[in-house]
């Protein structure tokens, strides 16, 4: 399937791109939101964020009926699907069978008089984009009723998307309601846990936020080289700059606005980086009027490290693992083997193996692949 023109990876780098447009332009939403829901083969799509401390409220649902939309709320007390994916991790992909039987879910009235009539099948993709006391968010795909199911490609583009989808809407909720005066905004920008980056035209960096500033110090993946952005790795700092340049419309620059590239980094696990372009507007609501730079991109990097680390952290508590089991673990899901895992640790393969077998056990896993699909999954 394509979609306008795009097919395969170049759609969905295209489609990541204009995740986090949207982001910056809450306008491009729907179309956005659309797009996925045809990618992925869910068609009817629902996007909800709420976080009333700032007052921020987007309930988007660009092909269903306005009058459904809203009689959910009417519905809220007797729906039985509303309480059961709250507290599940955002990115984390669940559907209503992980929670109640089809038999269950078609004999409530909530399925009669709503669900049904709006033509929806029993296994719409789900996750949360938002978890964070009052505040909330969920983004749904449904395919139409009597449709073939999803199949796993489609589930684990989801999956993927979803990832930027929960970033897309913690940046959107650092910037929202943001003035030139507002001071506040680099502060939110701060507390991200993923880099985030204004730089201008020639990649020179404008505004780094504080996770950003730790891996530049850190000089792993991602570093400066004669003020400008750049990576360890030539090719990929030749990439990185080429998609900074698109954003500012270079005729020299790789063909887009935008765009990913995975920032290599030696034994360890690459960045993971998305460069969007930002309008002239946001970056002035960002960032002090007296910067005489003109910022052209945003830069997000994300360390799969650091999320993995702590997905590792909270298996140590759900199952027991000790520390070095869980760094055996954090080690197993580059995927390279037990032997190689090792050898970065600098421990035995016996004792490789011990730490295998105890975590196999703590974990109910049965093989590495398993083992590695709980590790990755939020």
């Amino acid at each position: 399937m394509s979609v306008g023109g795009l097919s395969g990876e170049d759609q969905v780098l295209d489609l990541v791109g204009s995740i986090y447009e949207a982001a910056l332009d809450t306008q491009l939403w729907p179309d956005i939101l659309n797009r996925i829901g045809d990618v992925v083969g869910g068609p009817q799509v629902m996007f909800g964020v709420y976080d009333p401390a700032i007052g921020l409220l987007d309930l988007l649902a660009p092909r269903v009926d306005p009058e459904l939309t809203r009689s959910l709320f009417d519905w809220a007390p007797r729906n039985p699907l509303l309480p059961l994916g709250i507290g599940q991790p955002p990115g984390k992909v669940f559907t209503c069978g992980d929670f109640i039987t089809q038999e269950e879910f078609t004999g409530t009235a909530f399925y009669h008089e709503w669900w049904r009539p709006a033509g929806y099948d029993t296994e719409p993709l789900t996750t949360n984009l938002l978890v964070d006391g009052a505040a909330s968010g969920i983004f749904t795909s449904y395919g139409l009723l009597n449709r073939t199911p999803f199949d796993s490609r489609q589930k684990r583009l989801f999956a993927a998307l979803a990832q930027h989808l929960v970033r897309a809407v913690a940046l959107q909720r650092r910037m929202y309601r943001l003035t030139v005066t507002n001071e506040s905004a680099l502060i939110g920008l701060d507390r991200l846990q993923q880099g985030f980056l204004l730089v201008d035209a020639e990649a020179r960096a404008i505004f780094v936020n504080r996770a950003a500033r730790a891996l530049l110090d850190s000089r792993d993946g991602l570093r400066l080289e004669a003020g400008g952005l750049s990576a360890s790795d030539a090719d990929g700092g030749r990439a990185l700059r080429g998609l900074i340049k698109s954003c500012a419309g270079d005729a020299s620059a790789v063909t887009g606005s935008g765009g990913e590239v995975a920032l290599a980094r030696g034994a360890r696990l690459p960045l993971d980086v998305v460069v969007t372009p930002v309008k002239q507007d946001t970056a002035t609501a960002i960032i002090p009027w007296t910067f005489s730079q003109r910022a052209v991109a945003i830069v997000l990097v994300s360390d799969p490290e650091e999320e993995i680390q702590a997905r590792v952290e909270d298996l140590r508590q759900r199952f027991g693992l000790t520390p070095a089991e869980a760094a055996f673990a954090l080690e197993i899901v580059k995927g390279d083997g037990r032997q190689a895992a090792a050898d970065r640790l600098g421990i035995t393969v016996g004792t490789a193996r011990s730490h295998l077998s105890s975590i196999f056990d703590k974990t109910g896993s049965r093989r590495q692949a398993e083992l590695v699909r709980l590790l990755l999954q939020k």
